[in-house]
Parts: structure tokens; sequence; C-alpha cells
């Protein structure tokens, strides 16, 4: 019976069917729901997102290019025993030319007791990478030599 009084009460002709709402029913439908306006900020968030990490990227490949200039390697080549308290220690130092770089020389003995410490001074080069050769004096007889560190001397 209800049914019959709310088709009385429209106007002949009128649709019943909910898709026949009135504009601002609509309007108030998208407003309280959303539409594609609120898909097109989060477009733009997104876009703007993407580009800062772009941008960041760029930059840390730029900034970690330049901090690898200084950057200094080493590598032991071996050492020879002048007497029992002497060794003449050498090793292979990586900078870029032209940068002063010190190193670090150790000598042990067998149960790995430092007999012997040297910071070497390198000079100058325009070569990446060179051979260096120091002689080293030791308190004990050494069974082991080794540059422990280099750095740049700023």
């Amino acid at each position: 019976m209800l049914d019959a009084a709310a088709a009385q009460a429209q106007p002949p002709g009128a649709d019943p069917s909910p898709s026949a709402a009135t504009p601002g029913a609509t309007q108030s439908l998208d407003d309280r729901y959303g539409t594609g306006r609120r898909r097109s900020i989060d477009r733009r968030f997104g876009w703007i997102a993407a580009g800062a990490l772009v941008l960041a990227g760029v930059g840390y490949l730029l900034f970690s290019g330049w901090q690898s200039t200084n950057r200094v390697s080493w590598q032991d080549i071996g050492f020879t025993r002048v007497s029992d308290f002497a060794l003449d220690v050498k090793f292979e130092v990586s900078a870029p030319p032209r940068t002063p770089v010190a190193c670090a020389v150790e000598a042990l003995n067998t149960t790995k007791a430092t007999v012997g410490w040297k910071v070497v001074e390198l000079p100058l080069t325009d070569e990446h990478t060179h051979a260096v050769t120091t002689r080293l004096i030791t308190t004990n007889p050494a069974t082991a030599a080794t540059a422990r560190e280099c750095w740049v001397v700023e």
C-alpha cells in the first residue's frame, strides 16, 4: 500500500527511478563522495613526488661523485728483511694526483705484537697510483709488515 501511495504522490509522467535525481541532488552526492576532481589532485601529488625523487637522486649522484675525489686506497705488496731489526716495506697507494698523502706502516712479530711503527708522508706525484718502499726499524725481529692505513694530509 505504501508503494501505491508513493506512486500517487508523484506527478503523472515522472520517472520514479533513482537515476532521475535532480541536478542539486547530484551535486550534493559529488560533494559528499568525491569525483574526478579529487583524482586530479592525487595525480598532481604523484607527479610532484616523482619529480622530487628524481631531483634527489640526481643530487645524490652529483654530490657523492664529488666526495670520492679525495678517496685514498692502498695495498700491501710485501716486505724484505734487511736485518733482524730492519725491514723494507713495499706497498701501493692510489690517490688523486698532486694530493698530499700519509701512511702508517707497522711491523708485527710472531705473537702479532707491534715491534715497529712509522708514519710516512708520501711525495706529491702526478700519477694516480704509485708504489712506495720505506725502511722500518723494529725493536725485535718482525715476521710481518703492512701499511696499516693511508689518508689525505690536510
